[in-house]
């Protein structure tokens, strides 16, 4: 079912969050400027307070808005950015892969690393300590798919941008990586491999079945293979590639038989085709004779009987 409400697109969704954060944090700006204030009083206390006065009173002068509001501050915003992010992992992940743990995982994530920074920030002794507890605990995962490593790199980047107060970087990373991602899954890019004819780049036909000859989709029962395409070569690699090109084409149906391997370096590349209504079987091997005619020796398409 459709959605109908405006919010219901995907890019609309996104543009009304990032627009209505931008908003809040510009709100906060005008009416308490002085939270913003603090996020610079915290960080010049960091850096050079410790080193003009002694540790009293630079504990003194650390009062509770010095500590409460940027961490709170860098929560909420490791938070915010971070949303959207587990919005395009829901929207954009397949059923079979999707996995709901893993995408609380990705929202809870840049929460620690943000608090975590704050802690270990400029103590190399709390660095090491909470190195040494997380080895001891021994947590780790492990990611089944590259995508998932991905988003969970760019949410812990997100975290660590909020932990030392970069928001810039935080903003730039959510909003960059949600509109690669998009695009790429909206494009479908990558879906197929590209096939080559020398330097040229091949493209398949309307209609045609996958370059790696997998079947039509389910509610068509696919007509079996009746033809066996073979080819003599020194060069199986070449040779092969050569004909998927072509098959890409003139084929409605096929798929790569294997490579039998003969004396010296000679090979049989063998393929299980059905060629197209309108192809003409001469003219194909002709085709792909002239193709392959530095490296083949013989092209042969045998038909096959019906079962």
């Amino acid at each position: 079912m459709k959605g109908t409400g405006l919010l219901d697109h995907i890019i609309v969704r996104l543009v009304v969050h990032y627009f209505a954060t931008f908003l809040f944090f510009g709100a906060l700006w005008e009416l308490l400027p002085g939270v913003f204030v603090e996020l610079q009083v915290a960080e010049r206390i960091e850096s050079s307070s410790l080193s003009a006065m002694n540790f009293e009173q630079a504990e003194a002068n650390t009062g509770l808005t010095e500590v409460f509001i940027p961490v709170t501050m860098s929560l909420l915003f490791s938070f915010l950015f971070a949303l959207p992010v587990v919005w395009v992992y829901r929207w954009t992940r397949p059923r079979k892969k999707y996995d709901q743990a893993f995408a609380q995982t990705l929202l809870v994530v840049p929460i620690a690393i943000a608090l975590v920074v704050f802690l270990v920030k400029d103590s190399i002794a709390l660095a090491f300590s909470i190195a040494g507890i997380v080895a001891a605990v021994r947590f780790r995962t492990s990611l089944n798919e590259t995508m998932d490593a991905t988003y969970m790199f760019i949410v812990i980047g997100i975290g660590l941008a909020a932990g030392i107060q970069y928001g810039s970087v935080a903003i730039l990373a959510s909003v960059a990586f949600n509109v690669v991602v998009l695009v790429v899954w909206r494009m479908n890019w990558g879906a197929q491999p590209v096939v080559l004819d020398g330097f040229r780049l091949v493209r398949p036909a309307a209609g045609s079945s996958m370059p790696d000859g997998s079947t039509p989709p389910a509610d068509k029962k696919p007509r079996p293979f009746n033809a066996r395409l073979k080819i003599h070569t020194s060069r199986a690699g070449a040779a092969r590639q050569a004909a998927e090109a072509l098959l890409a084409t003139h084929a409605a149906r096929w798929q790569l038989a294997g490579t039998v391997e003969q004396t010296g370096d000679a090979s049989i590349v063998e393929f299980d085709v059905r060629l197209k209504k309108k192809a003409d079987p001469a003219a194909f091997t002709a085709a792909l004779e002239e193709i392959t005619g530095g490296y083949a020796a013989k092209v042969e398409l045998e038909e096959q009987p019906r079962p």
